[in-house]
């Protein structure tokens, strides 16, 4: 048992780990590697980030220079990111069942895709899922489930321009070591009719990258071995998602477009129409200028793959055979369209329910009072995709919870009001043996900085059922109204409980 344990903890680096490669717009394959900035070396790509304070983290390794293109994208539109254990999809895979973890999705916006860099400041959270308690589920599981897609809506309160996207997975099966992985890289997106206002990202939710995580986080040295689970403090802040009812004017995207006229594509590489001829110096000489092309595209191949390369080097073996027969009737009958991998299962709707900010004249509210200031984001309530047969019944119940949660989002009482339930409709996930990884040994003292008399929280629960307070757990000092140990906002504002924690 502990040799499959440590199989399915440590498998070997291709079934293991995960790289995001390929980029969805409300649906539509963008091709593989297109728009994204992958490692520089393929060898590497799947591997996870080191160190945790590196420019690495940002965008991954290689992640500071920017991708060809830049997909273009509207205001709210859907974005979907394929995360492959084998990033040229040579075999199939997502990641390995034991590394289980958070999932994260960043944005950053850039005055210039191709010279601002990709680290330091301007990084908000649109989106974010960990772990589920009651259904011992993780995000790792719901990605493996959905075959490697993970959707999110882009926030309407967007300005035009150029951003970058970062989904962020974390696997925490070596955490407790000292280890936690780190898989991430950036699609490149410019949006193009958002509205005419100033993006302004209150404090608490922008942050730096490399910086916004340390090493001793409690996010970061959890031990999913541990029996039972507690409460898992996603890492980060808390999810910033800026909307508004206004659109401006179609803005027209001038950098990284990407041509129309690519007679092949491989990832952020086009192959250009090439010159006819009817005579034997011009078919050599458009046999040289399709073989540069091939030189430029293969010099270029990311870990997502070769095809489109090794497509156009079919096309120049073509040109050349023709060549050499005497044949100079022009360029020859080929196929040259994309070639996309197989779509490994249908695209999932984004899922979960986050609050959001609406911005209007250019500022954004900041109001302390997240009940006050903030609306709830009706999203989809089903975790894994349906097939195409279940999508039109799935989009009914999802318009009907949404009309619902409109609606009483709309009541006004005097009382507080409760944070809504959603119910997920939960993968079922094979059981994983227990690692090798011991639990660390339980901890019964109180914390010496502790006045209240009460046991400090190890487990991320508090409040007068469990006798434990927040104060000094390394899940955070507030207790929520919900009983949750946590230093963000819904945990230190409205509803905190002052007898179990520090409260704002």
């Amino acid at each position: 048992m502990k040799f499959l344990a440590t199989a399915l903890g440590f498998a070997s680096a291709a079934g293991a780990h995960t790289l995001f490669t390929t980029f969805y717009v409300d649906g539509e394959n963008q091709g593989d590697g297109t728009c994204v900035r992958e490692p520089t070396d393929a060898s590497k790509g799947n591997f996870p980030i080191y160190p945790l304070d590196g420019e690495a983290m940002a965008c991954g390794s290689g992640g500071e220079i920017a991708a060809g293109y830049v997909c273009p994208a509207s205001s709210g539109a859907q974005l979907t990111f394929e995360f492959r254990a084998s990033p040229s999809y040579e075999s199939s895979g997502v990641i390995a069942e034991g590394h289980k973890g958070p999932c994260t999705v960043y944005i950053k916006k850039v005055d210039d895709m191709f010279s601002d860099s990709a680290s330091g400041s301007g990084w908000f959270k649109i989106w974010e899922d960990g772990y589920d308690v009651e259904s011992d589920t993780w995000c790792t599981d719901t990605l493996i489930a959905n075959n490697g897609h993970l959707s999110v809506d882009l926030p309407t309160g967007l300005p035009s321009g150029y951003y970058l996207v970062r989904p962020e997975v974390l696997a925490l099966h070596a955490a407790v070591d000292g280890d936690p992985q780190f898989y991430t890289s950036c699609a490149q997106i410019f949006i193009e009719s958002g509205p005419e206002i100033e993006l302004e990202i209150p404090e608490k939710y922008e942050v730096s990258i490399p910086g916004y995580l340390t090493s001793d986080d409690a996010s970061l040295t959890f031990n999913i071995y541990e029996t039972p689970l507690g409460e898992y403090p996603i890492p980060g802040p808390d999810v910033y998602i800026p909307t508004s009812e206004s659109i401006g004017s179609k803005q027209t995207q001038k950098d990284g477009v990407i041509p129309s006229g690519c007679l092949a594509k491989n990832a952020n590489w086009c192959g250009e129409a090439l010159d006819t001829y009817s005579t034997q110096d011009g078919c050599w000489a458009s046999a040289e200028v399709c073989w540069n092309q091939a030189d430029t595209c293969w010099d270029s191949v990311p870990p997502s793959g070769h095809s489109g390369c090794t497509t156009w080097n079919d096309y120049c073996t073509k040109i050349g055979d023709n060549c050499e027969a005497g044949n100079y009737a022009g360029l020859p009958d080929f196929d040259l369209s994309e070639i996309f991998a197989d779509v490994p299962g249908p695209i999932p709707t984004p899922y979960g329910s986050f609050e959001t900010t609406p911005v209007t004249g250019g500022e954004s509210s900041d109001d302390s009072s997240d009940d006050a200031s903030t609306t709830a984001k009706a999203a989809s309530t089903t975790k894994v995709a349906s097939t195409a047969q279940e999508a039109a019944a799935e989009e009914t119940s999802v318009h009907s919870a949404a009309a619902t949660t409109t609606a009483k989002a709309a009541v006004t009482t005097d009382e507080p009001v409760a944070e809504p339930t959603y119910v997920y409709e939960i993968p079922e996930v094979s059981e994983v043996a227990t690692s090798t990884y011991s639990a660390s040994p339980e901890q019964t003292s109180e914390s010496s900085g502790n006045e209240s008399g009460l046991k400090v929280s190890e487990d991320g629960r508090c409040g007068g059922e469990t006798g434990q307070t927040c104060e000094g757990s390394t899940f955070g000092n507030c207790c929520s109204k919900k009983g949750k140990c946590g230093r963000k906002t819904r945990h230190c504002s409205c509803g905190c409980q002052s007898a179990f924690g520090i409260c704002d």
